[in-house]
C-alpha cells in the first residue's frame, strides 16, 4: 500500500520547466524566478523586430513550457525575432502604384494614381508604421459605372471579381503567411452597398488606438439603436431597431486556460472591469453575464441574475473571482462557454419580462489559443442566432439583436475558427488581434468614439500625466481675442453651438467694493462645433440627457439633481478689506466655494482659471456644477506648481443651479430641460 502512495505521490509533483530556452536575435525572461509552474516565459526582440511564432509561454505541471504552433496547426521549437514589414499593396484596378514589390520597412512609403476618367478615393500615399501596418486608407480608382462602387483591395491581398452588379461577389485571398481577418467574400446587395467591412490582411498586431476607435464605434452604433430616443424605423442596411425602452444585455466571455498566466489573467480581469465601467456610461438599461471557460465554462455573473444590473456587484464578483477555480482543468473549450450563452439567452426567451425581442445582445470573447476541447465553437453560433429568428448569412449587417465580437490576444490563436465565430457588418469590425493582454485594457480605456454625438460628459480617461486635455477634458474651450492687450478667456462646451463664459463684471461703487462677480456668466452663440474625441459637451445638470446619464428616475427634478450632485463645503471667507458692504451682499446664494481645511481641501484655481468649469465626475460621466469665478489668494499661475495650499484660501464659483431659468430661456431649443 505505502509503494503505492507514493508513486501516486511522485506522479503529482510538479515538474520544473527549463530556463536554458533561447530566441534568435533577441533575449528571453522568466517570471517568478524561473521555471516553476505557472511561470511565464516572454521573448523580447530589439526595436523593429517580433518575436515569432509567440511571445510569452507558460510552464505546465509536466514542466514543459507550452507549444509554439504556425496557423497550420504545425510545431515550432525555436522562437526567432522577425523584422515588422507592411504587406504591400499588390493590386489596384484602373490605376498605378510604386514602388512594386511584396513587404515595405517601417518608414518607406508607398504612392498611387488612377488612370484618365477615373477618381481616386483612399489616400494617395501610405506610409508603413511601426504596428506594421500602414497610414491612411485604401486607394480605389473608380468610375461609379456599376451599382456598387469598386470595394478595392486591401494590402497584401488579392481580389477576384471584375462585376459590381447588385447580386454580384468579390472574393480575397491573402499572400502567403498573412490572416485574412474580416469576410473573404462580400455581396453587391440591393441596396448598391456591399455587405459586410473591409477585410484586412493581418501581418502582425493592430493598434490598440485604432482597436479602441473601430471598437467604440460599432458599440455606439449598438448604444445608439438601444437608446430610448432612437426613433429611426425605415428599413435600411444600417442599423435598425425595435426598442421600446433602452436594454442591453452583455456577455463577455473570458478565457482561464492553461496558456494564460496568472500576470496575464489578472490584467483580462482588470480589462473587464475598465470595459463593464465603460459600458455602464451608456445611457440604457445594462445587464451583465460574465463567463470565464477553460476546459468547462463558469459563470462568474449570471445575466438571469437581478444583480446583474449592479455595476458595483459586477466588479465585486470581478475581483473574487481567482484563475485557480478551474483546478487542473485548463484546457481551452469555447463551444462550452458560447453555450452557456446561448442557454442564458434560451431562459431569457421564455421569460416574457425579460423584453426578448426588444434587447440588443453583444457578446465580447477575449481568447489566447486555440479550441483544444469540446465540439467547435462555431456549431454553437446558428443556435444563438436562431433564438432571435436569424438565419445563417455572410452577412449580419441585419442582426439588430446581436453582435459578436472577438478579441485575439498574441500569436497563438486560430484567426480562422475566430473570424467564423465574430460578426460580419457593414463598415464595422468585429475581430481584433492584440499583442498581449495589456494592450486590451489599453484598448478599453481608450474606447470613444467620435460618432457619439448625442452622449454629453464623455471622455477618454486619463493614461498619465503627458495626456492631451483635448481627449481627456474636451469641454474645454479657448478663446482669444487679438488687440492690444490679448486676453485669454476658459469657457466650457454645452452643445454643439453655445458656450458657458465668465466675465469679471462690475462693482459696488457705494460699498466700496471694487470687483462684484455676481452673475459672473455669459453665453456665447457659435457656428456648429464638429463633435470630435477633442470638442465634445459636457453634461448640464436639470436636463434630460444628463438625467439619463445619472441614471435617475424619468421624473426625477432639477432639485434631485442638486441634491445628488452637491455636497458643498459651506466655509465663509473675508471680504475685501475697507469694504462696507455685508458678506451676503458679496457672496450671493449663486456662489459654491471651495479649499478649506485638510479634511475637506480641494486643490485650488490659478490665474487664468477663470471662466473653466468646477465639474463632478459620476459614473465615468462629466457633469458641470458651477463657472470658476475668483479667488481670495492668487498663488499659482499656469507655470507655478504649489505643494502646499494655504488653509485660508477660497475659491468662489457661479453655481449652475440658481441659473436654471435664464439657461433654459436661452437653450431650450438645444437642451431638453427638466421641470
Amino acid at each position: 500500500m505505502y509503494f503505492f502512495k507514493m508513486l501516486y505521490y511522485e506522479d503529482n509533483v510538479p515538474k520544473n520547466c527549463t530556463t536554458s530556452e533561447s530566441i534568435t536575435g533577441g533575449t528571453v525572461e522568466y517570471s517568478n524566478g524561473g521555471g516553476l509552474e505557472g511561470s511565464v516565459l516572454t521573448y523580447h526582440c530589439k526595436a523593429g523586430h517580433y518575436p515569432f511564432p509567440a511571445t510569452q509561454r507558460v510552464c505546465d505541471r509536466d514542466g514543459e513550457w507550452s507549444a509554439m504552433r504556425l496557423l497550420n496547426g504545425q510545431k515550432i521549437l525555436k522562437a526567432v525575432c522577425k523584422e515588422i514589414l507592411c504587406p504591400a499593396q499588390l493590386q489596384l484596378d484602373n490605376g498605378q502604384f510604386w514602388p512594386r514589390r511584396q513587404w515595405f520597412k517601417i518608414g518607406e512609403k508607398q504612392t498611387f494614381s488612377c488612370h484618365e476618367g477615373f477618381v481616386l478615393t483612399g489616400s494617395a500615399e501610405r506610409n508603413c508604421t511601426q504596428w506594421g501596418g500602414w497610414t491612411g486608407t485604401t486607394p480605389v480608382c473608380d468610375n461609379q459605372s456599376e451599382d456598387c462602387k469598386n470595394p478595392g483591395t486591401p494590402p497584401g491581398a488579392l481580389r477576384s471579381g471584375e462585376r459590381f452588379r447588385i447580386g454580384d461577389k468579390v472574393h480575397y485571398l491573402c499572400q502567403s503567411g498573412l490572416d485574412m481577418l474580416g469576410p473573404s467574400e462580400r455581396h453587391c446587395l440591393d441596396s448598391k452597398e456591399w455587405s459586410g467591412a473591409e477585410p484586412r490582411s493581418q501581418y502582425t498586431y493592430d493598434q490598440p488606438d485604432a482597436v479602441a476607435q473601430a471598437l467604440g464605434g460599432s458599440l455606439t452604433a449598438v448604444m445608439d439603436v438601444s437608446h430610448p430616443d432612437f426613433k429611426k424605423q425605415e428599413q435600411a442596411l444600417g442599423r435598425t431597431i425595435r426598442v421600446a425602452e433602452g436594454r442591453l444585455n452583455v456577455f463577455i466571455l473570458l478565457d482561464t486556460s492553461a496558456s494564460i498566466s496568472p500576470e496575464s489573467f489578472h490584467l483580462a480581469k482588470n480589462a473587464t472591469i475598465q470595459l463593464v465601467q465603460k459600458l455602464d456610461s451608456y445611457e440604457v438599461t445594462m445587464r451583465f453575464g460574465i463567463i470565464s471557460y477553460a476546459s468547462e465554462a463558469k459563470e462568474i455573473v449570471s445575466i438571469t441574475n437581478d444583480l446583474s444590473q449592479d455595476v458595483h456587484y459586477v466588479m465585486r464578483k470581478l475581483h473574487e473571482f481567482s484563475d485557480k477555480s478551474h483546478g487542473n482543468k485548463r484546457g481551452t473549450n469555447l463551444h462550452d462557454a458560447l453555450n452557456k450563452v446561448y442557454e442564458e439567452l434560451a431562459l431569457l426567451r421564455e421569460n416574457k419580462r425579460s423584453h426578448f425581442n426588444e434587447t440588443q445582445n453583444v457578446i465580447i470573447i477575449a481568447t489566447d489559443g486555440y479550441s483544444n476541447m469540446g465540439p467547435s465553437p462555431i456549431n454553437i453560433l446558428p443556435k444563438i442566432r436562431n433564438l432571435f429568428g436569424y438565419k445563417s448569412s455572410v452577412d449580419h449587417t441585419k442582426e439588430e439583436l446581436l453582435d459578436v465580437y472577438v478579441f485575439a490576444v498574441g500569436q497563438q490563436v486560430n484567426k480562422q475558427e475566430l473570424r467564423s465565430i465574430a460578426s460580419v457588418k457593414k463598415d464595422e469590425r468585429h475581430v481584433f488581434v492584440l499583442k498581449d493582454y495589456r494592450q486590451l485594457g489599453l484598448v478599453f480605456n481608450q474606447m470613444i468614439s467620435d460618432s457619439a454625438v448625442t452622449k454629453c460628459g464623455v471622455a477618454q480617461e486619463e493614461q498619465d500625466k503627458s495626456e492631451t486635455p483635448y481627449t481627456s477634458k474636451p469641454w474645454h474651450v479657448d478663446i482669444l481675442w487679438v488687440c492690444k492687450f490679448t486676453s485669454r478667456v476658459l469657457m466650457k462646451l454645452v452643445i454643439k453651438t453655445s458656450v458657458t463664459v465668465m466675465f469679471h463684471s462690475i462693482c459696488l461703487k457705494d460699498k466700496n467694493v471694487k470687483e462684484f462677480y455676481d452673475y459672473d456668466i455669459a453665453l456665447i452663440r457659435l457656428s456648429d462645433i464638429t463633435i470630435s474625441k477633442n470638442a465634445r459637451p459636457i453634461c448640464l445638470p436639470c436636463t434630460s440627457s444628463s438625467n439619463r446619464a445619472l441614471r435617475m428616475a424619468p421624473d426625477s427634478t432639477c432639485d434631485q439633481h442638486s441634491e445628488y450632485s452637491l455636497n458643498s463645503i459651506n466655509i465663509l471667507s473675508t471680504i475685501p478689506e475697507h469694504s462696507t458692504a455685508s458678506l451676503s451682499e458679496v457672496i450671493t446664494d449663486r456662489f459654491m466655494c471651495t479649499g478649506g481645511t485638510e479634511k475637506n481641501r480641494v486643490q485650488l484655481t490659478c490665474k487664468g482659471d477663470s471662466g473653466g468649469p468646477l465639474f463632478l465626475r459620476k459614473r465615468m460621466r462629466y457633469f458641470q456644477v458651477a463657472v470658476v469665478s475668483w479667488g481670495t489668494k492668487q498663488i499659482c499661475d499656469s507655470q507655478t506648481d504649489v505643494k502646499e495650499w494655504p488653509q485660508d484660501a477660497r475659491d468662489f464659483h457661479i453655481s449652475v443651479f440658481p441659473l436654471m431659468p435664464w439657461l433654459k430661456q436661452h437653450l431650450h431649443e438645444e437642451l431638453e430641460f427638466l421641470p
